[in-house]
């Protein structure tokens, strides 16, 4: 009985597809399918499926020079590869189930799937010259330089406040100025330290934008207020 051949190009499809309602089902956004990526995990499935090989530096580089070889220009990319062998062959559904199944079962895999930046994804998917059918899948996820976050915050108040922005906090002193650039979207949290007569408080908290500039200011009987402008200096 002759062995299946699955559409590898159905099958990459698919593997988007599954890698979505995965997301959704996580309340995570879905990623749309950018062409260079596309074209940096079909190029390097092709390879690992020529070669043998089976890791992520098999051309000496790594993800991030891929996708910037490809025409990407990143804010940030993962990748995950799968490695399926079968004597029967496999069906095109099969063939991106067992990819995708294997990549949620393994903890790394599964973060770069459930990737809270990842914006966009290309798949690849090779044949192997081996006599028993192989197949190499590359899945690349990736959020474009254009995507990134980057503003400024100013403490024009006359007190220290703390700022929290990706699990990092550190003190604003009076007349400090951050500029912060990321590639991960997060909340930024503002907090009055506790001072000998009174305790810390929440100033505020919320998603920032690209582009602006959060001024803090001093109010009246001690309260901290914060302006939000266009910072003109962001790109």
């Amino acid at each position: 009985m002759a062995a299946l051949v699955p559409d590898l190009p159905k099958v990459e499809l698919q593997i988007v597809e599954m890698t979505n309602q995965v997301r959704r089902e996580q309340n995570l956004n879905a990623l749309r399918i950018n062409a260079m990526l596309a074209k940096a995990a079909r190029a390097y499935a092709e390879r690992l499926a020529r070669s043998g090989q089976f890791s992520h530096t098999a051309d000496g580089g790594n993800p991030g020079k891929r996708a910037e070889t490809a025409g990407y220009k990143p804010c940030a990319v993962a990748e995950n590869i799968a490695m399926d062998r079968s004597g029967q062959g496999f069906d095109t559904g099969q063939l991106a189930m067992q990819a995708v199944a294997g990549w949620m079962n393994s903890a790394p895999h599964r973060a770069n799937i459930l990737m809270a930046s990842a914006t966009e994804i290309g798949v690849g998917v090779a044949k192997s010259p081996d006599p028993v059918p192989k197949y190499i899948s590359v899945e690349m996820f990736g959020r474009p330089a254009s995507e990134g976050v980057k503003f400024e915050v100013v403490n024009t108040s006359a007190d220290i406040v703390a700022y929290r922005f990706l699990g990092k906090t550190r003190d604003l002193k009076p007349r400090m100025t951050i500029t912060q650039s990321s590639c991960s979207v997060g909340e930024i949290t503002f907090t009055k330290p506790a001072g000998f007569l009174s305790s810390g408080s929440e100033i505020a908290r919320f998603s920032p934008e690209n582009g602006k500039r959060y001024t803090l200011k001093s109010g009246v009987n001690g309260a901290i207020s914060i302006e939000i402008g266009i910072n003109i200096k962001s790109r």
